[in-house]
């Protein structure tokens, strides 16, 4: 006979299963993949514990539990991931965006509130942080920048979706090579800031994001050292620039924008860890 697989029985196998293999948030993970799976709302799996799936539902379900059991993230196998409320496609070209990347566009949102600033921002990847600084600052406008097609290609779709195509532009740059002269009030940036040692201990889930967008050489710091060099001729006198930092840079970031002359270190902004995560220098004139 076979077993007749309910949602409250599969949720909870599954639930251990992924314990078993070490997944940090095992009930979750079950629910947002069988919602997928179901095309329902996680709320609807409490209500439906009894429900059994059909052959169909059982086969897709358990394709994404083995996929989660081999480490990769649930954004990844869902294609999805939602940031500052809105939802981005994302594949193994693009980095998967982050709650505490959150801060940064909520720092800059917060400052930039009521004002049309021109944004650029660097190292875009699916392109998160700037499209949901359009999304919230509606008179904004803005450019991702990106050294990889691929993620290119995934932005613009993003941006696309998100009914924001009219206020952005892409460019295919090795940081600020490509992009033409001209000034921005906000400049934005998420880079690559792991150690040689950090990539030698990333969580498997992390394993699939492109160790392009994570690698910040052997100290971490390479991406700050070029940002803080060549962003002074697109930062308008009196705009800023943002970027988020790993644990424990905020004095080394600090140092690298302000011995230069052009910025003054304005904020340091905690996530909710206690760690600083968002550091905001201004141009100076």
């Amino acid at each position: 006979m076979n077993k007749i697989w309910t949602i409250g029985a599969l949720l909870q196998w599954t639930q251990q299963y992924f314990a078993g293999k070490g997944i940090d948030s095992p009930r979750l993970d079950a629910e947002i993949l069988l919602a997928h799976v179901l095309h329902k709302e996680r709320i609807y799996l409490y209500a439906h514990y009894d429900e059994p799936l059909n052959g169909e539902e059982l086969a897709a379900y358990r394709a994404m539990v083995k996929k989660r059991a081999d480490r990769l993230s649930v954004a990844h196998i869902l294609g999805t991931k939602a940031f500052m409320g809105l939802d981005f496609k994302v594949s193994e070209d693009v980095l998967i965006p982050r709650p505490e990347t959150e801060m940064l566009v909520e720092t800059v949102v917060t400052a930039a509130e009521g004002t049309a600033p021109v944004i650029i921002d660097i190292g875009t990847g699916s392109g998160a942080i700037v499209l949901s600084l359009l999304h919230y600052l509606p008179q904004a406008t803005g450019t991702g920048v990106d050294i990889s097609t691929k993620a290119l290609a995934i932005a613009t779709g993003n941006g696309r979706s998100l009914g924001l195509d009219d206020r952005v532009t892409w460019i295919e740059s090795d940081l600020f090579t490509q992009v033409p002269p001209g000034t921005c009030d906000w400049l934005v940036s998420n880079p690559p800031y792991l150690t040689q040692g950090d990539m030698e201990q990333l969580q498997p889930e992390v394993r699939h994001d492109p160790a392009l967008a994570l690698y910040g050489g052997d100290d971490g710091l390479d991406f700050y050292r070029r940002i803080a060099a060549d962003s002074p001729a697109y930062v308008k006198v009196g705009g800023h620039c943002a970027v988020e930092i790993g644990a424990g840079q905020a004095d080394d970031v600090t140092a690298i924008f302000c011995t230069g002359g052009a910025y003054e270190h304005d904020q340091t902004v905690k996530d909710y860890g206690g760690i600083d995560r968002v550091l905001v220098f201004s141009r100076k004139g």
